[in-house]
């Protein structure tokens, strides 16, 4: 919303949790956005946009950020004319991925100005910000997002930060400030470091930074959602919530401890404010080690502050995610698990092949690791371990990072050949169906130049290219692999089916494609919705009618929404979310997505009052829990308070449902007679999140729960 309202020209990026959905609410609400091979060429892109004199978005999650450093570290050196803002979503207690850097480590290494939202609002500004700074002090700036604000959704006002319109493209030569050798490169590092203690003064003075007074008993140091939970925890605290965390507000941090007799600083993460404030001589109290890892929550912070090093308490497990019922990688893992074959994988669903039933993928270390990886292992096993050795990686995976791997194998094959397995399935499964090169469509499903993974491994002398499907005849395609590891050549088998999830979609996008049209560049809109937060930015937050005024003085609530991936969960939250937003209540929503939406456990938090801060549930404190899957419950009954109400598949009559995939529609209905806003609030978001296909079937649903949902 903030790169389209500041006109911003292009938005580049890598589709990856949690910062996937960015670049497609820019694109659904009018922006020019596209998805590049990798997160290094998106920054390359975004770096030439900048030098254009225009606005660019780069966004990537964290471990994209170790592929795009090449290029950060050298473009902070550098004159920009427009602004370059460049998101880092990290993902603190690895929801979705293989480590849980802190790149804030990041902006200090490179000499890059960071920002650090708090929640969406903060998102919005802060873009806004950061856009501001880039243009002013010529550098790119990190803007530093964490899970719980990627996928959290709260009220965002628009118009509360003044941007000046971009100014017209146009390109200055300027040999000295863009073309890095050393001899550019020494004076332009002394400049950055120059700009970077004029940048660290003014955040002391005008930064956005802000002071909450309270007790000077404790004082608090936070940034990022930790903010949040602070505020949750501690209200009487005072509390210096700080959001530009490079350069640090040194000073501000020094007169904010010597004004309080403790001062705790809370984060996410490595001790990076801590270091900072010990450096400079501000005597600070950090979080145990033990607290380094993970998210934190209100209860962790409530931990800290008191001084509770002991051991947490162990949650309960938690259902893992597993390959989707007729998934055309179960075919192929079988098969891999059947030869006995040595597997160095990659990176996307199908790493769901380590888990059991299959057990059949080996190591897991990054993109596009999977091929090197099997070259090592080919060059050094014993001959008859080296002929078991498969790599295998994913169609979106491989354009990524997996092409140089390819390009090794040519340039150096071992003496036993090798075999890489690509397993295509036409989209960007794990992130939610995005497009890649490989696909031959754009972010936004219009038609394109296409790479063809067979073309492009004959075009390097790769001889032996098989194309399959391997869920038509899986003997068969046992058999292929089976001869590949026979003989002693560079082998490329092509596992290719469309993603089941995305067949039908993936029809209809090229059915789109196919029909005429008069523009110059076909636009192919995807079948969704605008979610609630950028619906709500649209439409006008009206005052809180539906509740009586008595109401509004106690009404708070926590609803916790469980469930399995493709259950619906996070539809009945957005909905949940809608209807009290649209009651004029100060409402949060989060959730963790991501591999767990492949049949694994998946909850989200619902939470709307007068003022709310933290976007989760504390647990122990949910007022509703509404459990879609009956063995959910005992992964989920601690989040229930003493008193509160368990709403279940039990209560609903599910044969007389219209539709068996309504069920947490039908939950919905059952809650609603719990929660003060009328039917006609509820039926009116059903219409905003749900397509028009599916509302009678679900307002039917909702109807039937409502009426049938009792007390438990």
């Amino acid at each position: 919303m903030a790169a389209f309202d500041a006109g911003v020209k292009l938005g580049a990026g890598y589709p990856g949790t949690p910062s996937t959905e960015i670049l497609e609410t820019f694109e659904t609400l009018g922006g020019k956005a596209q998805w590049s091979p990798n997160e290094k060429v998106a920054l390359e892109v975004g770096i030439g946009v900048a030098f254009a004199g225009a606005r660019a978005l780069v966004t990537m999650k964290h471990v994209g950020l170790n592929v795009a450093a090449d290029p950060l570290f050298t473009v902070a050196l550098i004159r920009l004319d427009g602004a370059l803002v460049v998101v880092s979503a990290d993902d603190p207690g690895m929801a979705s991925s293989q480590n849980e850097q802190d790149n804030r480590r990041y902006a200090l290494a490179a000499g890059v100005p960071m920002l650090e939202p708090s929640d969406s609002q903060e998102a919005y500004e802060f873009t806004l910000r950061a856009i501001e700074i880039s243009e002013r002090w010529h550098v790119p700036v990190l803007l530093r997002m964490t899970t719980r604000v990627c996928h959290s959704k709260t009220i965002v006002r628009r118009g509360t930060v003044a941007i000046p319109s971009p100014r017209p493209a146009h390109f200055e030569h300027d040999l000295s400030a863009r073309v890095m050798i050393p001899a550019n490169a020494r004076p332009a590092h002394l400049r950055l470091r120059k700009k970077l203690a004029e940048i660290a003064a003014w955040n002391d003075e005008d930064g956005p930074n802000e002071s909450i007074a309270g007790s000077n008993a404790l004082g608090v140091i936070a940034s990022g959602v930790a903010y949040q939970y602070v505020r949750e925890v501690a209200p009487e605290a005072s509390v210096l919530k700080l959001g530009m965390t490079y350069p640090l507000p040194v000073e501000r941090m020094r007169e904010f401890a010597a004004g309080v007799e403790r001062c705790v600083v809370i984060e996410e993460g490595d001790p990076y404010l801590v270091e900072g404030a010990r450096t400079a001589g501000i005597a600070v109290e950090s979080k145990p080690d033990s607290f380094r890892f993970g998210e934190l929550n209100t209860a962790r912070v409530r931990r800290i502050l008191a001084g509770d090093a002991s051991p947490e308490p162990k949650r309960v497990p938690r259902k893992p995610p597993a390959l989707c019922p007729g998934c055309p990688h179960r075919s192929v893992y079988t098969a891999l698990k059947n030869l006995n074959c040595i597997v160095p994988g990659d990176i996307g669903c199908y790493s769901l092949g380590a888990l059991p039933p299959f057990e059949a993928m080996d190591s897991l270390v990054c993109m596009g690791a999977a091929i090197g990886v099997g070259l090592g292992l080919r060059h050094s096993l014993p001959p008859e371990e080296a002929k078991r050795v498969v790599s295998v990686i994913g169609d979106s995976t491989f354009v990524h990072s997996g092409i140089t791997g390819l390009v090794e194998m040519v340039y150096n094959p071992p003496e036993s050949g090798h075999v890489v397995l690509i397993l295509d399935n036409g989209t960007t499964a794990m992130t939610g169906m995005q497009e890649h090169p490989g696909t031959g469509r754009t972010l936004a499903h219009a038609r394109t130049g296409k790479v063809v993974f067979e073309d492009l491994a004959r075009s390097l002398g790769i001889c032996s290219v098989h194309v399959i499907d391997p869920t038509l005849a899986p003997a068969k395609f046992q058999e292929l692999i089976q001869s590949c590891l026979d003989t002693p050549e560079l082998s490329v088998v092509i596992a290719r089916r469309d993603c089941l999830l995305a067949t039908r979609s993936i029809r209809e996008y090229e059915r789109c494609n196919e029909q005429p049209t008069d523009d110059s560049e076909t636009r192919v809109t995807a079948p969704r919705n605008l979610s609630p937060q950028v619906d709500a930015t649209i439409r006008e937050r009206r005052p809180c009618t539906e509740l009586s005024k008595a109401n509004q003085l106690w009404f708070r609530s926590n609803v916790v929404i469980a469930g399995l991936g493709g259950q619906g969960v996070l539809k009945a939250s957005d909905i949940l979310a809608d209807v009290a937003f649209s009651a004029g209540l100060d409402v949060k929503k989060s959730e963790l997505h991501g591999m767990s939406q492949r049949g694994g456990s998946v909850s989200s938090d619902v939470r709307f009052g007068e003022r709310v801060f933290s976007p989760m549930v504390p647990e122990g404190e949910a007022d509703f829990l509404v459990v879609i899957a009956p063995d959910q419950v005992p992964v989920n009954e601690a989040a229930l308070r003493q008193g509160g109400v368990l709403i279940e598949p039990s209560q609903i009559d599910e044969s007389i449902l219209p539709n068996k995939k309504s069920v947490n529609v039908a939950l919905l209905g059952a809650l609603s007679r719990h929660l003060p806003f009328s039917v006609e609030a509820w039926t009116a978001a059903l219409k905003r999140n749900l397509s028009e296909k599916l509302q009678d079937a679900n307002l039917l649903s909702f109807a039937i729960g409502r009426g049938m949902g009792q007390e438990r």
